[in-house]
């Protein structure tokens, strides 16, 4: 097997192309069997868990029972180890198909129910208010990381030609051709363009993204300042109670006595003066002309 050449990136894009053709077919059929024998409410609540249920066979009936897959077998490509001198084995192409269908539809899925148990207002239980409020504010960012992070690997495979897909960059699964093809110079060239214009995109999107974050932390850290300053600022306005004007209940402007010797602000008083001519508090009768203002008492 060392005489076989690697596969190149064009064969191994129309191989997913075409496999992924073949599952969507089968997602189809099996979706319309579900919908005639169960129902079209099993089908809407299962639907997700249908396709992968969908693509474990399809992948199950090729890639696990050591077969190619009918998009592999169209470009005439063949799965083999790190070594290239062997097909993988049997736990490797199981962690494969694990990897490649289980994880991203567990990872969304957990995401998802997290997400919606924050948005309505339940907490996790081992966490604070503070953090959870923070967690949920964070986990669209996870989202657009990891699509970044899947980004970031085609733009690697557009420029070496290895692992289109994550899941065979972790299981070490790498493709050889069977039958040996003129590769086109200019059709390699073209994909390690497209290669550095993914990276120059990814790069500009990631500068995007980091002033985006900074202008974030920066408004939660003003809006957490200006927060601790009203605290602060409520805390400071507590009056001391000889100082405190019994109708507006804040610190007394232009101390003014009536004859009954309650104080209040001139303000106050006066306007109370015009419906009800007497003091708020002891109920003791008075004319307007009767209030006595105390000069430098507010100094104190």
């Amino acid at each position: 097997m060392a005489t076989f050449q690697s596969a190149g990136q064009a064969e191994i894009i129309r191989s997913s192309q075409k496999d992924e053709a073949y599952q969507t077919q089968l997602r189809g059929s099996i979706h319309d069997v579900v919908q005639s024998l169960i129902g079209t409410r099993f089908w809407a609540r299962w639907r997700k868990e249908l396709d992968v249920v969908s693509d474990v066979l399809y992948f199950g009936l090729t890639t696990i029972a050591g077969f190619q897959t009918l998009g592999e077998e169209y470009v005439n490509i063949l799965q083999v180890d790190g070594t290239k001198r062997a097909v993988p084995s049997l736990q490797r192409r199981i962690a494969l198909v694990a990897l490649h269908i289980g994880a991203p539809y567990l990872l969304d899925k957990t995401l998802a129910r997290l997400l919606f148990h924050l948005e309505a207002g339940y907490r996790l239980s081992h966490l604070s208010e503070e953090a959870n409020n923070r967690l949920r504010l964070w986990l669209p960012s996870v989202r657009r990381a990891l699509t970044f992070v899947n980004r970031v690997h085609m733009a690697v495979f557009y420029l070496r030609g290895l692992f289109y897909h994550i899941a065979k960059r972790f299981s070490g699964v790498n493709y050889i051709q069977v039958r040996r093809t003129a590769v086109s110079q200019a059709l390699q060239k073209s994909f390690h363009i497209l290669g550095w214009l993914s990276g120059i995109q990814l790069s500009v999107s990631l500068l995007w993204h980091a002033l985006q974050l900074r202008k974030m932390v920066i408004y939660q850290s003003s809006e957490a300042t200006e927060e601790k300053e009203r605290s602060v600022t409520l805390d400071t306005q507590v009056v001391d109670p000889r100082w405190r004007c019994s109708l507006c209940l804040e610190r007394r402007q232009h101390t003014t006595c009536p004859p009954c010797g309650h104080l209040y602000c001139w303000g106050c008083i006066m306007e109370w003066c015009r419906t009800k001519p007497e003091c708020p508090i002891c109920r003791d009768g008075f004319q307007a002309s009767r209030l006595v203002r105390l000069q430098n008492y507010d100094r104190r």
